[in-house]
Order: C-alpha cells, then structure tokens, then sequence
C-alpha cells in the first residue's frame, strides 16, 4: 500500500522521537536510586547506624538526672497515743560523671567498630545496587536478544518444514524428512514460548526495579571496547580486594569489635569509680491532726547537698560474669578466623572475575567468528542437501547451529559487561560513574520499543537465506 508523504513524515517524526527519547543506563539508575527499596533501606540503616556511636559516647560523659516524690506518711506514736498523718515533697537533682570505668571506654571502642561495619555494609550495598541495575537493564536486552534468535529459528525451521514437505509431496525425500522437520519445528515454537515469558518477566523486573513503565530502551552497539581487565596484571586487582573490599573490611571490624567487647567484659568484673553531686529539697506538708489533739510539722524542711566520690565492684553474680567474660573472649577467636576465611574467599573470587572478563574479552571475538563459520556450514550443507549429499536432519542441525552461535555471541558481550563490573566490585571500586562509562557504549540510534517490539522485523533480518 502506497503511503502519502504526510504519513511517511509523520512516521519518520515518530521514529526520531523515540530514538531521541529512548532510555538509557544512566536514567535507569537515577529513577533506581530514589525508588528501589532495598537500597532505600540500606541509607536508612546507614542513617541509623551513626547513632550507634553517639550512644556508645554517651557513657563517657556527664549523667544529669531529676526526680520528683509525693508522698502521704501515718505514724503512729504508741508511747503518746497519738498518730501522726504528714506528706513530704522531695526534689532531687543528681549529676554522675564516669572517673574509671573500663567497661564504658571498651563500649564507646565497640560502637566505633560498629560504625565502621556499618561504613562497609553500606558501601557493599552501593556496589550491590550499582550490580542489580546494570543486570535489570541488559537483563532486558538479552532477554530480547534471545527473543528475536528465537523467532527466527522458529521461522527459519518452519520454511524448511515447508519445503520439506513440498518434497514429499513430489515424492523427493522420505516421509521420515518431514517428520524430522516437524519435530524440529515443535521444538522451536516451545523455546519462542519460553523466550516470550523470560522477555516479559526481564521487562517487569526493570519496571519493579524503578517504579516506572519504560516504553523504549537503548541498544547496545555493535562494537564494543572488549580489551579485558585493566589493569592486566591480576595481583594488581588481589591486592587491591584485600585492602578495600567491604566484605573484608565488614568483616575485619567485626573482629577488632568483638576484642573490644572481650576487654568490655572483663572491665566489667573490675571497680567503677565515678564523681556524684547530689542537691535534694524536702518539704514537710503536716495534716489536721485535732482528732487527735496533737498537729505539728514531724519533718521540718530542709535542703541537702551532697558531692563525692563512688566507687563500685562487683563481686559475684551467680557466675554469670566470669561466663560473658568467657563467651566474649571466644566469639572474639571465632571472628579472627571468620576475617582470614573472608581474606581467602575474596583472593579466591578476585582471581575468579578476573580470568572470567579475560575469558568474556576473548570469547566475544570467538562468537562472532563462530557465527561466520556457522553460516558458511549452514551454506554448505544446503548445497549438499539440493544434489542429495545431505539430508533434511543435517540441514536442521546446521541451521540450529547457526542461531545457538548468534544467541551465544549477544550472550558473551552481556556477560563481558556484568562480569566487568562484578570484578571491579571485588576491589570495593564499583561506583555509579561506572555505569555512565558504561553508557556510552549504548547506541543513539538503536532502540527497543519496550512493549510494542518490531520482533518479525528483526527475526527477518537474522533469518538465512530463504533458498531452504
């Protein structure tokens, strides 16, 4: 149908708006930051945690406190006969500050580790939301990737069905042909089934990850900075993961923090010695005795001032001392080993990231060379099934061959950014400026219309040569 030039305008508009206003990486992340709750949760918990030293502190200094009584009394004065009924009003202001006190120094020591475990966590929890949105958004971008493969194995295969079955019908090949082809076809249609649902649950995923409908999103380009690590000497990274990252450093902290809850401990057995000044006004407030015969003030007021010096031990609690003495000092050897076992995991998952993006910068050079080969196999065996060297299984198989390399190239290259930044996390350098870097590689003009994708189009473009 012939378009009017109107239309054609109006669809070229529409389409430069679309690729002008795709979303990238970066706006993901900023409609993230504000929305994604346990990130949210983690910058509250952040927030909470710097209390911990304030209370910690807190026993170090000066103690004010203030108390008010009223009280009715009844005395009873056997010797005169006579009962006495009075109020008293006391007033007391009492100020305590800590002269010696082990166990107080060894907590204000234990909320300072606190703080920085706190510190660690959240930086884990930076690095961790800086991850989930670069695996939300090319989540998304693999999930269509693999979609499209697959709509166009399911067409590829389904033209072969049919000229297949065309053979069959002029008696050419054998009925065995056909049904190879329609098993192979089945089999297709169930992956495109599975390839749909993993493409939606990916494009959900995002939309829960921001709060927000995406209508389209950038591509990535076809060419890419694949060059490995950088640095390329892998004790670089090693070294740089033992000193900075979060986990190790979380777990560091807690050691040194259960030392000092060992040492808090045991203050704890030892004297307490403490200033106190003490200001107290009593009132005497006398009731109606003339039942009696007998009413005077029996407290005359008075004010008292007191100032000195406490000192407190503690000598026996039923054991229980001497037990959280014991069960501090070895929770404190078990933190020791829980911090050399974490050095270990993280040497052990630095090397790990580390030969897998320089194993993901060598296979995204090898996948494409590999679609090339697959295609000229698939090429050669269509030229061998025509003058009946192959038959109808080879031709599948070639075929089938060809889209596993297509979707193993679009896999490599996703796996090379996420695995990029999941090393740079082990060394505790993973910021949101690593996902603007990574946004440049994304393209101005290639875009994915989120929910009304042109998936027949593209499956056209990767269907072979329509010969079979």
């Amino acid at each position: 149908m012939k378009r009017s030039p109107t239309k054609i305008l109006v669809l070229m508009l529409t389409s430069l708006a679309s690729s002008v206003h795709a979303a990238d990486l970066v706006q993901i992340a900023n409609a993230a930051w504000s929305y994604d709750g346990t990130w949210r949760a983690a910058r509250m918990s952040w927030d909470a945690d710097q209390q911990l030293l304030v209370q910690g502190r807190a026993a170090l200094f000066p103690t004010v406190s203030a108390s008010y009584g009223r009280y009715d009394t009844e005395r009873d004065l056997k010797d005169l006969g006579v009962t006495q009924e009075f109020g008293t009003e006391t007033t007391t202001v009492q100020l305590t500050q800590p002269l010696f006190r082990v166990d107080a120094w060894y907590g204000y020591k234990e909320a300072k580790s606190s703080t920085d475990i706190a510190q660690a966590n959240f930086q884990q929890a930076r690095q961790d939301f800086v991850l989930r949105v670069a695996q939300g958004y090319f989540g998304v971008l693999r999930a269509w990737d693999t979609l499209v493969s697959a709509k166009a194995e399911e067409k590829a295969i389904g033209r072969q069905l049919e000229q297949t079955q065309e053979r069959f019908d002029v008696g050419l090949v054998p009925a065995t042909d056909v049904e190879e082809a329609q098993a192979t076809y089945d089999l297709t249609r169930v992956n495109l089934i599975v390839a749909q649902q993993q493409y939606d649950i990916a494009r959900d995923q995002l939309e829960t990850l921001t709060g927000q409908r995406w209508e389209t999103l950038s591509e990535l380009k076809e060419d890419l900075p694949v060059e490995g690590p950088q640095p390329a000497d892998m004790n670089d990274w090693i070294d740089k993961a033992r000193a900075q990252n979060p986990q190790v450093l979380a777990a560091r902290f807690n050691s040194e923090l259960t030392e000092k809850t060992a040492k808090r401990q045991l203050g704890a057995q030892l004297p307490q010695v403490q200033f106190v000044a003490q200001y107290q006004n009593a009132n005497s407030i006398p009731e109606d005795n003339s039942a009696t015969g007998f009413s005077t003030g029996v407290n005359p007021d008075s004010d008292t001032k007191q100032i000195g010096v406490e000192v407190t031990m503690p000598l026996f609690q039923g054991g229980g001392l001497n037990s959280r003495r014991k069960e501090a000092s070895l929770r404190a050897d078990a933190a020791v080993y829980e911090y050399q076992q974490a050095l270990r995991d993280i040497i052990q998952q630095a090397r790990s990231a580390y030969r897998t993006v320089e194993s993901d910068a060598l296979r995204v050079s090898a996948r494409k060379q590999a679609i090339r080969s697959a295609r000229s196999a698939l090429e050669a065996t269509q030229s061998g099934y025509e003058v009946g060297t192959r038959n109808v299984v080879d031709v599948l198989n070639a075929q089938q061959a060809l889209f596993a390399a297509e979707r193993d190239y679009a896999n490599a290259r996703y796996d090379y950014i996420i695995n990029s930044l999941t090393l740079k996390s082990t060394t505790g350098d993973l910021q949101q400026g690593d996902l603007a870097a990574i946004n440049q590689w994304l393209s101005e003009t290639d875009t994915l219309n989120i929910y009304q994708p042109d998936l027949e189009g593209r499956s056209d473009a990767l269907v072979p040569d329509a010969r079979y």
